[in-house]
């Protein structure tokens, strides 16, 4: 909860800057650097018959990310996603990641735009296991690709919304996919 509150602030501050301030300095063909937040729904499954783990659920999760916009058409970003615990009778896990992503945009009009992106995502884990004895819990990381694809829509020169989903297949030790459908708002300096 804390760092989804670090993670709004910051956000919030971003926009408090002024339109004018960087009406100036703002070239169409020049990097920008932006910065956003994000929630989202997403579904877990796993199954894993080497550590007997077999559930799927749903939960909320939450998403700060920077990049830089080299262009229209191509930039690259940093995220940091927050999985909500899931679980079902006898498992639960949490997941939470940091990944770089590059993003290709096709303008489809001056404020709307159609994109895919793709990356690496280097996750945590920790797995709760219960039985009739107790619980054992693992903690589990690993690195995976991912992919995604979304809207952006730009209210503003500095202001944009997205709708997104991205595709999380997390190989390395727990066989996990999980679907992301998010909607981010962000601000571009």
């Amino acid at each position: 909860m804390k760092k989804a509150i670090a993670l709004s602030t910051l956000a919030l501050s971003t926009f408090a800057f002024s339109h004018s301030v960087f009406a100036d300095t703002y070239e169409q063909n020049s990097p920008s650097i932006y910065t956003g937040i994000g929630y989202g729904q997403y579904a877990f499954e796993s199954n894993n018959p080497e550590n007997d783990m077999d559930f799927d659920d749903d939960s909320q999760m939450l998403k700060g990310y920077i990049g830089t916009q080299f262009n229209q058409y191509f930039s690259v970003e940093l995220a940091y996603q927050n999985f909500d615990e899931i679980s079902d009778i006898d498992n639960s896990a949490e997941i939470d990641g940091v990944s770089l992503a590059a993003r290709l945009s096709a303008p489809l009009t001056e404020n709307f735009s159609i994109y895919a992106k793709g990356g690496w995502l280097e996750w945590d884990a920790d797995y709760t296991q219960s039985s009739a004895v107790g619980e054992v819990t693992t903690s589990l990381d690993g690195g995976d690709t991912f992919m995604g694809a979304g809207l952006e829509y730009a209210f503003t020169q500095d202001v944009q919304m997205r709708l997104e989903y991205e595709r999380y297949q997390l190989e390395h030790d727990i066989e996990t996919d999980m679907d992301v459908a998010s909607v981010s708002i962000q601000y571009m300096f």
